[in-house]
């Protein structure tokens, strides 16, 4: 039977690849990503589910699912401007096919998606935790920016739903999950932070609160106060934080085993382990 094994949670920054090639393996993100890779050796997945957003790639405004699932023999990107190599992964179809099959069993009228690339938002923490590209993933995508949100209670039951899926999956698979995505980031924005660009952290507070509330394993107050407006306080890509909590639908009530905070980017990096 399969089972899973290890959940993990990362930003996607699409800038990191570049500034970790310019600035070396010392510097903070790349330091941090290392650790998340060490991890992820240790567990030693044959397969990662990955929750992800969409930027806009992918998808558009006019053909934009609340949740879908990529089920396809394999996916490649990134697909937008991301400046990194880019790479072609394995999809276990069968899998990803019972994990829709699971779902709608469970009422989520989940979409398909078939012959797609990705974006930054997967292709990063890969980039960054498999750079060999030999753990095949299975995306499933959930609208963290385009209102109206899904309700984070509904992300944490469909991260249930993904759990089911795999632990009724009748083959031996060890099967970690990602939740990929930041808590507090204003891309283009009006919450844009004085001095910066085109993006930043406007609410530091409220990521480091994100991770409290996580390191405590108080799941339903953060799924509580996860509501589309407080989220959106934190950033117009605050609502990433839907693809973590539907992470902690599979990983259930645990305690991460690391919790590596960058506030200054509204961001942390997270491991859940338990063997």
């Amino acid at each position: 039977m399969a089972e899973i094994v290890a959940g993990f949670g990362m930003p996607h920054n699409p800038g990191s690849p570049a500034m970790v090639a310019r600035e070396g393996p010392q510097c903070e993100t790349a330091r941090l990503y290392a650790e998340m890779a060490k991890h992820i050796e240790a567990v030693a997945p044959d397969v990662m589910i990955v929750f992800t957003d969409d930027h806009f790639n992918t998808f558009f405004l006019d053909n934009f699912p609340t949740f879908a699932v990529g089920i396809a023999e394999a996916t490649s990107g990134p697909n937008d401007q991301t400046p990194m190599p880019r790479y072609k992964v394995a999809v276990p179809g069968g899998l990803a096919a019972h994990i829709r099959d699971t779902a709608m069993t469970r009422g989520f009228d989940i979409s398909l998606v078939q012959d797609f690339e990705v974006d930054h938002a997967v292709m990063v923490p890969l980039h960054f935790i498999t750079p060999h590209m030999k753990i095949p993933v299975v995306p499933v995508f959930v609208n963290c920016l385009a209102p109206p949100l899904p309700t984070a209670r509904r992300c944490y039951a469909l991260g249930e739903a993904v759990r089911a899926a795999v632990e009724s999956w009748p083959k031996p698979l060890r099967v970690a999950v990602l939740g990929s995505g930041s808590f507090s980031l204003e891309i283009g924005g009006p919450r844009i932070p004085p001095g910066a660009r085109c993006a930043g952290t406007p609410d530091p507070q409220w990521s480091q609160h994100v991770q409290d509330l996580l390191s405590a394993v108080r799941i339903d107050d953060l799924i509580a106060e996860a509501t589309t407006a407080r989220m959106h306080r934190a950033g117009n890509i605050g609502g990433e934080l839907l693809n973590w909590i539907a992470t902690l639908g599979v990983v259930g009530a645990r305690k991460p085993v690391t919790m590596l905070p960058q506030n200054d980017h509204g961001q942390a990096f997270a491991v859940w382990r338990w063997n």
